[in-house]
C-alpha cells in the first residue's frame, strides 16, 4: 500500500492517491491535505479536511467543481467561515475556499435616480464591500457595518440585522452550477427568507450539490460620505459594546423566533449567560454568541447549544432553531 493510499485509509478519506495527484497538478501549492478546520473557521474549532483547496479564478472554480464530480468527490465550499462549525470529526472530500475571489468593482454608467451597480466577488469581505461603499459615497450597506464574512457567505445567509438585509440591495448574482454551467440570475427570480436563500428548481441542485455563488452585484444610491461616515462608525460603536468582538466565536449561534423576544434574551432568560461546558461558553455580553475560551471542541459547542435549546424551551416555551451553519463528521 502506497503512503498516499495508507493515509486515506487511516484518516478515512474519500480521496486516493490520482485525485490528489489531480489537485496538485491543478493548484500546486494552493492545495493542502488533511487541514485542520479549526484554521479556517472563526470558531476556532473543527476536525480536518481531506483536501482544502484555494482558487485563484473561476476558471480554477469550475475546474474544481468539474473534476471533483466527474471523480465523484463531495464537495463544500467554504468564505470566511464565520458562520461555519464543523465537527471535530472533519469534512470528507473536497473543500473549497473562496478567499482568494475578492474583486470589487463599481459599474461606469448610472442606473435611474443616479444608483450605481457594485459587483462583488464571493470571496471578497462583506466589511470590504460596506468600506467600497462608503469611500465612493454610496448608500445601502450600511446596515452590514460590522458583520464579519464574505460576500457569497453573506448572500446565502441573507445577512442583515434589524436595519436590513442583503435581499434588499442585491439585483442579481452570478452562479455555477454543479454541472459546470455559470449562469445569471436576477433578483426576481430569487427567493429570501430569514437567513436563507432559494434558487429557482433549474438552478437550485445538481445530484444532491448546490450552485457555487461566484459573484453578487448590489444597487446603491448615492449619498453624503461624511453622513454615512458617521453612521458607519456609531454602528461600529454600537456593536463593539453589544457583542464580544475579540474572542473567537461563529456570531449569533440561533436564528430570532417569531415573536417579540430575540434568541439572546430568550438564553438570558433561562438564566444561562456565562454557562460553559469544556472551553465553549457562553458570552456575557451577548448571550447568543459562544465563545472559545482557548480550547474548546466542536462536541463542547454542540453539547452547549443542546443545553440551551433544553434550557429555553423548559424555561419560555420556544425551540431555537441554529443559526450557524452545522457541517462534518
Amino acid at each position: 500500500m502506497s503512503a498516499a493510499a495508507r493515509r486515506a485509509a487511516e484518516t478515512g478519506s474519500v480521496l486516493d492517491a490520482q485525485s490528489r495527484k489531480w489537485l496538485v497538478d491543478l493548484l500546486r501549492t494552493a492545495v493542502r491535505f488533511d487541514e485542520p478546520m479549526a484554521r479556517h473557521t472563526s470558531l476556532r474549532v473543527g476536525g480536518t479536511a481531506d483536501a482544502f483547496a484555494v482558487p485563484a479564478s473561476c476558471g480554477q472554480v469550475t475546474a474544481l467543481i468539474d473534476g471533483a464530480r466527474r471523480r465523484q468527490i463531495p464537495v463544500f465550499v467554504v468564505g470566511r467561515g464565520t458562520n461555519l462549525l464543523v465537527r471535530d470529526g472533519g469534512i470528507r472530500g473536497l473543500v473549497v475556499s473562496t478567499e482568494r475571489l475578492t474583486g470589487i468593482r463599481l459599474a461606469p454608467a448610472q442606473e435611474a435616480a443616479g444608483r450605481r451597480r457594485v459587483t462583488a466577488m464571493a470571496g471578497a469581505r462583506l466589511p470590504g464591500l460596506c468600506r467600497f461603499a462608503l469611500q465612493h459615497a454610496l448608500e445601502g450597506m450600511n446596515f452590514a457595518v460590522g458583520i464579519p464574512g464574505s460576500v457569497g457567505g453573506a448572500i446565502a445567509m441573507n445577512a442583515g440585522t434589524a436595519d436590513g438585509s442583503i435581499s434588499q440591495v442585491l439585483t442579481a448574482v452570478r452562479l455555477l452550477t454543479a454541472d459546470g454551467r455559470i449562469v445569471s440570475q436576477p433578483r426576481e427570480n430569487l427567493c429570501f427568507g430569514y437567513r436563507r436563500l432559494d434558487l429557482l428548481p433549474e438552478v437550485q441542485t445538481t445530484g444532491g450539490r448546490r450552485p457555487l455563488i461566484l459573484e453578487g452585484t448590489f444597487s446603491l444610491t448615492p449619498g453624503e460620505r461624511p453622513v454615512l461616515r458617521k453612521d458607519a462608525l456609531r454602528r461600529i460603536r454600537a456593536r463593539r459594546a453589544a457583542q464580544p468582538l475579540t474572542v473567537p466565536s461563529a456570531g449569533c449561534m440561533f436564528r430570532n423566533p417569531p415573536g417579540r423576544y430575540a434568541a439572546g434574551a430568550l438564553i438570558e432568560q433561562a438564566g444561562l449567560k456565562g454557562k460553559r461546558i469544556g472551553g465553549a461558553s457562553i458570552s456575557t455580553r451577548h448571550a447568543n454568541f459562544i465563545i472559545n475560551t482557548g480550547h474548546a471542541t466542536a462536541a463542547d459547542v454542540l453539547a452547549l447549544m443542546e443545553t440551551i435549546q433544553e434550557a429555553v424551551w423548559r424555561c419560555c416555551g420556544v425551540r431555537l432553531q441554529p443559526e450557524v451553519v452545522i457541517v462534518g463528521e
